[in-house]
Parts: structure tokens; C-alpha cells; sequence
């Protein structure tokens, strides 16, 4: 009679993985990447759209201040004014001379002859103006912003008021 030599498990192999537990796991870490990289252009869309809007409020926020810095009687002259903005929302002058920049521009509007404000007859008050600013990404591209603002979702349109407290007088008169 012939024995069969029977050599005890070590440890190690006792503690190992299985193959059909391998193959489980694999499968389960594959289906959550997936669903990770189906999420991927989402989130990086998102994330476009928040710099742009970050961009857009930096570049608005700078032009209302210039309004703010300026005299009454100037305001005038930023009516059809542009300026173009790199995507930090900082000013730039030349554009043409980097062709990989992403530029934006901004277009200024001011309503030359004053506002009706509410609850006053129908005349325009000397001491309140509003100031439009149209802004969107045009890679230096010449485009009329106020023209396509209504038709076009990326012009991005900031409405604000500027008014002056008291009557400014000419420095001239004594």
C-alpha cells in the first residue's frame, strides 16, 4: 500500500487571494472607474465656466471702478469704448502680437442723457447715469457686443448706475 506523502498548508498560501476573489475585485475597481471617467467632461466643464465667470467679474469690476475714479463730465467719452482683457481679467494693449492669448473683450455703454428715476416724472435726471458693459472671450476678433448681447449667451452684460450727491460747480466761477 502506498501512502500519499501529505505536506501541511504554510501559512502564507492558507491567507492568500483567490483567483475568482482577484477577478471580483478588478471587476468592482474597473465599474467605479468608469463611472469616475464618465463624470470627468462634466466637472471640467463646470470648472470652465466658473473661470470664465471669474474672469468676467474681474474684468467689470476693473471698469466700474475706472468709472468710479473718473469725472462726471468724462463718462461721456467711454460711451462705444472697448478694451480687451486677458483671462486673468487683466487689461492688455496689444493682442495681435500673441495669437495663443485668450482675449476678451469689453464693451462700454453710457446712457448719455441721464435716467428716469422711479417715481419721478418722465424726465431724465442729470444726476444718475447708466453704465452698460458688455463682455465676452472674442480671441481679439472685432465684434459690435451690444448688437449680439441678446442673441449671443456668451456676451455677459453688467448693468450699473452712476450717480453724483450734489450740483458740480465750474471751478471757473468764483
Amino acid at each position: 500500500m502506498t501512502t500519499a506523502l501529505t505536506f501541511p498548508l504554510s501559512r502564507a498560501l492558507r491567507s492568500a487571494f483567490t483567483l475568482v476573489e482577484v477577478v471580483i475585485a478588478l471587476g468592482i475597481c474597473a465599474s467605479v472607474m468608469i463611472a469616475l471617467l464618465g463624470l470627468l467632461p462634466m466637472s471640467l466643464d463646470q470648472m470652465r465656466d466658473a473661470r470664465n465667470m471669474t474672469t468676467v467679474a474681474r474684468i467689470s469690476e476693473d471698469i466700474i471702478n475706472d468709472i468710479q475714479l473718473m469725472q462726471w463730465d468724462e463718462l461721456e467719452r467711454l460711451d462705444g469704448e472697448k478694451r480687451e482683457y486677458d483671462d486673468q481679467g487683466t487689461k492688455v494693449e496689444d493682442v495681435a502680437g500673441n495669437q495663443y492669448l485668450k482675449v476678451y473683450t469689453a464693451e462700454i455703454e453710457v446712457d448719455v442723457e441721464g435716467i428716469i428715476l422711479p417715481g419721478s416724472s418722465d424726465e431724465r435726471s442729470d444726476f444718475a447715469k447708466r453704465v452698460n458693459i458688455y463682455i465676452m472671450p472674442t480671441k481679439g476678433k472685432n465684434y459690435n457686443l451690444r448688437s449680439i448681447a441678446e442673441t449671443d449667451d456668451r456676451v455677459k452684460t453688467f448693468s450699473t448706475i452712476i450717480a453724483r450727491l450734489t450740483e458740480q460747480k465750474d471751478p471757473t466761477d468764483k
